[in-house]
């Protein structure tokens, strides 16, 4: 068989990613959307692999955070790939959210708030 063959790059361009996160598919301490957003850590530890992906994922967190969809696009990767990668370098404390979720507010929504704001725009409109 040629090296064009069933075994060249391009028959295998669908299976490569998969091969970056071990066949993983999800990462089951980190729950990350789309527009999670993250930054690159200053005091990191080791590295969990020294891969040219989670190099260019610090790379791309370092100067402002970044979502997981752009972080996909700049890497050229499915996202579930992407995904699996941050959350080895979330666990590695290489990467952090710059947007974490803040807890619900036990007292509920503040409604003088809400009713301000609500007042604003009646009379803006």
């Amino acid at each position: 068989m040629s090296v064009r063959g069933h075994w060249s790059d391009s028959a295998l361009g669908d299976i490569r990613p998969y091969t970056l996160t071990g066949g993983r598919t999800h990462h089951p301490n980190h729950q990350l959307g789309l527009t999670s957003r993250l930054v690159t850590r200053p005091a990191a530890r080791r590295l969990p692999t020294n891969d040219v992906e989670s190099e260019a994922l610090l790379m791309h967190c370092s100067g402002a955070p970044c979502s997981v969809a752009e972080l996909a696009g700049r890497l050229h990767q499915p996202v579930q790939v992407v995904k699996v990668l941050i959350g080895d370098l979330m666990d590695a404390e290489a990467l952090t959210l710059a947007n974490p979720a803040r807890p619900a507010d036990p007292n509920g929504p503040d409604t003088d708030l809400l009713e301000a704001l609500l007042h604003g725009l009646r009379t803006r409109l």
